[in-house]
């Protein structure tokens, strides 16, 4: 005898409909849930500036997969300031005054699954204050970190734009004396150079920065310096006389060049200083030195700046 085909499907059916009741079912539970304070309705003219009340924790009971459920969700407190506020909801920004303001936490605006009660809120007022919004232009400071390459110099940078705007609470603006942007790196450079550098604010503080990336150009030059050298000896030139003496027989300059190549050892051999004698004679002679520099020095002075010149027979 054959088992009749809705005999062994009834029987199915009701298996599994117990485990769908099974997968349904949920165990009491009760959990700390953090929600994020959103706030609604910000008035144009104002700013929130810390402090100011970030998240509230609940503490829920209920069924488990619905505590689970809120908290999968990512739920949040919202605060309509219009309404929390103002007497006036439909009122405009101007019945909102900037202030410390304590809002109580209203539980009826916490979305809750079924079964879910919240036993406690923490804390149980917002706390937010409100400043002016501002905004004021800034003068951009370029500040460096590093050395570059020995005997090398970095000049004032030039920056593109020159000042920023910045945007935020008055309290905040008003206590900035200047705006830098983040350090340029300028170690081991020996050409100048380009970047493109983040104006260095504190975010945390709201304020807003317009714009957020300054390009700046940074002049890199070899460094010059003023050098004296002394006992250099002064040299005869046209003449070949061999009884003709000098006094004195040396002299001291002083040169503006490169560090570089003023700070070589053996920079002095590169210098000619001489006295011309060409068609002079016997006898005692006043006359200035002549001083051949490399190219690219410049001669700052000299000691002395007279030489007496004995030609004999």
């Amino acid at each position: 005898m054959k088992t009749p085909v809705a005999l062994i499907i009834l029987p199915l059916l009701f298996f599994q409909a117990i485990l769908f009741c099974v997968g349904c079912s949920s165990k009491p539970g009760e959990s700390d849930l953090l929600l994020p304070v959103h706030f609604l309705s910000m008035p144009e003219d104002l700013v929130k500036i810390p402090p100011f009340t970030k998240n509230i924790e609940i503490h829920v009971k209920g069924p488990g997969r619905g505590i689970k459920q809120m908290a999968d969700d990512n739920l949040s407190y919202n605060v309509d300031l219009y309404t929390d506020l103002s007497s006036d909801p439909a009122g405009d920004s101007g019945r909102i005054e900037p202030g410390l303001y304590s809002i109580p936490v209203i539980e009826n605006r916490i979305s809750l699954y079924p079964g879910i009660k919240i036993t406690s809120i923490s804390p149980s007022f917002i706390i937010i204050k409100l400043d002016k919004m501002v905004k004021k232009h800034f003068h951009v400071f370029v500040p460096y970190s590093g050395k570059p390459a020995s005997g090398y110099i970095a000049l004032p940078s030039e920056s593109k734009p020159e000042e920023v705007e910045l945007q935020g609470a008055a309290s905040v603006i008003d206590s900035i004396k200047t705006v830098k942007t983040k350090p340029v790196d300028i170690t081991g450079f020996k050409e100048s150079f380009k970047r493109e550098v983040p104006v260095n604010i504190n975010k945390t503080s709201g304020i807003v920065s317009k714009p957020e990336i300054i390009l700046v150009s940074v002049p890199i030059k070899e460094k010059t310096i003023i050098k004296s050298f002394k006992h250099i000896p002064v040299k005869i030139k046209n003449n070949s006389i061999k009884n003709i003496i000098i006094t004195p027989p040396e002299m001291e300059i002083q040169v503006k060049g490169y560090a570089n190549i003023l700070k070589k050892k053996d920079i002095k051999k590169t210098f000619r200083i001489y006295i011309d004698l060409k068609g002079l004679g016997p006898g005692v002679y006043v006359r200035r030195a002549i001083i051949n520099l490399p190219v690219g020095m410049i001669l700052t002075n000299t000691k002395p700046e007279i030489f007496t010149v004995t030609i004999g027979k």
